[in-house]
This record gives C-alpha cells, sequence and structure tokens, in this order.
C-alpha cells in the first residue's frame, strides 16, 4: 500500500511538472507584450502597429495573426533594403517567429503590423484594442496608443506610413 501512495505521489509531481504549456507559459515564463503603440493617425489608408513581444517561455512561438478594428485588412509585415531601396512586404506565411527566450522588436523600419485600408479615423491618444494571435500562447488581447508619428523614437522614423 505504501508503494502506491508513494508511486502515485511521483506521478502527481512528474505531470505537475510536464504541465504549464498553455497560454504562452512553459517553464515558469512567460510570452509577455509591451510597448504597444500605433501609427495610425495620418491621413493616410494604412497605418501600423508596433511593440515589443518577449518570449520568457523554454519554447520557440510566432505571432501569426492580429486584428485591428477599423483595419480592413491587417498583415504581418517586415522593411528590407533591396538595392538599396526599402521595400515593404508581407512575412512569409504571415508569422513572426519569436524565439524561446529572446524579445523581438517590432518598430518603424523593421517588423511591424500592417493595417491596409483604415476603415475609421483614428486620433493621437486614442486606445485601440489589438488581439494578437500567436503559434503556442494562442490569442492575447492588448491595447495601442495611438502615437504621434513626429513623437516616435528616431530608430522608428522610417518609411511612410508603415
Amino acid at each position: 500500500m505504501k508503494r502506491l501512495i508513494v508511486l502515485s505521489l511521483i506521478l502527481v509531481v512528474v505531470l505537475a511538472a510536464c504541465g504549464g504549456g498553455e497560454q504562452g507559459e512553459a517553464a515558469g515564463g512567460k510570452l509577455v507584450v509591451e510597448n504597444v503603440m500605433g501609427n495610425l493617425s495620418l491621413p493616410m489608408p494604412n497605418g501600423a502597429v508596433y511593440m515589443t513581444i518577449t518570449n520568457g517561455t523554454g519554447s520557440d512561438d510566432a505571432l501569426i495573426d492580429a486584428a485591428v478594428p477599423g483595419c480592413g485588412t491587417v498583415e504581418l509585415h517586415e522593411m528590407v533594403m533591396v538595392d538599396d531601396v526599402m521595400e515593404m512586404r508581407q512575412m512569409e506565411g504571415n508569422r513572426i517567429p519569436i524565439p524561446a527566450g529572446e524579445t523581438v522588436t517590432l518598430q518603424r523600419g523593421g517588423l511591424h503590423v500592417m493595417c491596409i485600408g483604415k476603415t475609421s479615423d483614428f486620433t493621437v491618444g486614442q486606445s485601440v484594442p489589438i488581439t494578437l494571435t500567436f503559434e503556442n500562447a494562442g490569442t492575447m488581447e492588448v491595447t495601442a496608443i495611438v502615437t504621434d508619428p513626429g513623437e516616435m523614437s528616431p530608430e522608428m522614423e522610417m518609411g511612410e506610413g508603415d
């Protein structure tokens, strides 16, 4: 009888150690999204959302989708230099990798969430709910603050409408 109790306790401990991998948690870590801001107030049909994503889990993840109210279409984009010209393009598979233990910054002139065909007017200071979908962590609700493009940090001053 003692053996059965000891084996049961060991099984419970092992199962508890294997759990916790849902909703962005693994190995005691979390997927954290911070500094969410939107370049959405310009009188242009497109805009962009930027953020910092830290993967504190022990598993690679990826941002695979985003929903932004007031945007006709939302895609995950990057800016790249091609023959000395900066080009914007959709990420392959509409997927931004977030490696385990690393931080990925979405910013002007680099990775970003692209709002194509704005269906709403956005104003500086407005809070906009964003639904992010991750490959492993699932969906996460965050809030972007619409920022005056002139107030963005210098490293975020590349490109127009992104």
